[in-house]
């Protein structure tokens, strides 16, 4: 059948163009989901959360800052141990020193003694030397004991304060002290003695090169000076009386521990030679460690 010329072919309805390409729109967006809206109590906790972990991390810092202060003060500490190792070890080898020393003083003494004996026993004078034997130790026991025995020395004379030579018999190493102290006492003596008899050195000389016989004092704890910086800031108290009890200053002493709180000292002036000199070896104290630039 022929189709009309006034009838317009029929076009698919899936070959029409888009109605907005034709008309020229641009399609609408589609709209999306809604995003939800934190309720309150969501927000809240949240906070919580936030106020408990900053509280964390400010303990947790004062931890930090806590445990650096106390590695500080650990280091301190463990430096000021050291030191104290330090200074033990030396006063020991010091004293090993001194023991060895004295040992063989003790060594030289007995041979010393063992020829006398043998001259005496053939000289046939044997009950002298049972007499000798027989005699009991002489070294005190005690500062109050050492006190009362001062005279038994003739060129040493002690003006030290009594009482603080005393107070050291409270302490439990009192008798050895006591017993260096008398050592130092008679080295003191000796050394005027033969100070008088023609020995040119000092008191530190006759120590260290005694003379045959002689009873000296272990070098390594004699001391003839204090340091500079000492006597600047402490050496009024370094001053002590004389015979006539002008105070006079008495650098020289003799260490009777090497270590310790109190480490005793014993301070004398030697007053042997000179204008005015009294020709004695003059004591002017005997108790603990004077102050010093170390323990000021």
């Amino acid at each position: 059948m022929k189709s009309s010329p006034n009838t317009r072919p029929a076009h698919r309805t899936g070959s029409l163009a888009p109605l907005h390409r034709i008309v020229g729109l641009r399609p609408a967006p589609v709209p999306g989901p809604r995003e939800p809206v934190p309720d309150a109590g969501a927000a809240d906790e949240l906070q919580a959360e936030v106020t408990v972990l900053t509280e964390l991390l400010e303990e947790a810092s004062r931890q930090l800052e806590a445990s650096t202060r106390a590695a500080r003060q650990a280091r301190k500490e463990n430096e000021a141990l050291a030191e104290q190792l330090r200074d033990a070890v030396a006063a020991g080898d010091a004293e090993i020193g001194d023991h060895l020393l004295t040992l063989g003083q003790l060594e030289q003494a007995r041979s010393e003694a063992d020829t006398l004996r043998t001259l005496l026993l053939r000289q046939g004078r044997s009950e002298e030397i049972a007499t000798a034997a027989g005699e009991p130790s002489v070294l005190p026991t005690s500062f109050a004991e050492l006190w009362e025995r001062l005279d038994a020395f003739a060129y040493v004379r002690v003006t030290a304060d009594r009482r603080i030579a005393l107070a050291l018999d409270e302490h439990a190493e009192a008798r050895t002290w006591a017993a260096k102290a008398w050592h130092g006492l008679a080295a003191l003596d000796a050394y005027a003695a033969h100070s008088k008899q023609g020995f040119a050195g000092g008191f530190y000389q006759f120590c260290k090169h005694a003379p045959a016989g002689a009873r000296g004092y272990p070098v390594s704890q004699v001391a003839m000076t204090e340091t500079a910086a000492t006597m600047a800031a402490h050496g009024r108290e370094r001053l002590f009386p004389d015979l006539a009890g002008e105070r006079r200053e008495m650098q020289p002493h003799l260490k009777l521990a090497a270590r310790g709180n109190l480490c005793p000292r014993l301070h004398f002036l030697d007053d042997l030679a000179g204008n005015g000199a009294s020709g004695l070896v003059i004591v002017g104290y005997v108790g603990p460690h004077l102050t010093n630039r170390k323990t000021s």
